[in-house]
């Protein structure tokens, strides 16, 4: 089961974005019966969900750049061109497991964009304001020292492999399954 636990509305069309997280718990119950019944008497399973969760970072950090491990497709940017969701990198190498426990474990991000890129919604109405200038150039404006920004609209790019309901993706589900089975030994099928 996963929760996502990231936003909190503040009224009905804005939200606070909070460091994204996705907690994963009942791993039992996407593996087979017997797998599932192995991991229950697991005498270290805090090990195992830190290992299942060093793989779902792996692929997480892998999708930034191969749609195939994405939950849904990216909509193209504005112009049409494809959407990376990377300007520096940042975004991607702050991914992270955050805790395991015996119980499950907890995968996200502590950047405060994080969230509304793997969710997307609504930025707020905000001033922009010249830093390090005396003003800012807007092109096809001028010069100006502040601007009053309307807000935007960001669309969804998950790169966490989960779906929307909560499911993990294919590659996901898999690499779940090969950790459990490595750890404990035998066969998954």
């Amino acid at each position: 089961m996963v929760e996502k636990q990231q936003l909190r509305r503040l009224d009905p069309v804005h939200y606070l974005i909070l460091p994204m997280q996705v907690t994963i718990t009942q791993v039992h119950d996407l593996v087979s019966p017997d797998l599932a019944n192995r991991l229950r008497l697991a005498s270290n399973k805090r090990g195992i969900h830190e290992a299942i969760g060093l793989a779902i970072i792996s692929i997480t950090k892998r999708a930034f750049n191969d749609a195939g491990l994405r939950a849904s497709p990216w909509p193209n940017l504005v112009g049409g061109a494809p959407a990376r969701l990377r300007k520096s990198g940042t975004l991607a190498k702050s991914v992270r497991v955050i805790s395991a426990t015996d119980s499950g474990m907890v995968v996200g991000s502590d950047r405060k964009y994080a969230a509304i890129h793997q969710l997307g919604g609504t930025t707020a109405a905000h001033i922009i304001r010249a830093k390090n200038g005396k003003a800012l150039k807007i092109p096809g404006i001028g010069f100006r020292k502040l601007v009053h920004h309307p807000g935007s609209k960001i669309p969804a790019r998950p790169f966490f492999p989960f779906t929307s309901s909560g499911q993990p993706t294919g590659p996901a589900h898999s690499a779940i399954v090969q950790v459990i089975d490595k750890r404990l030994g035998g066969s998954s099928v």
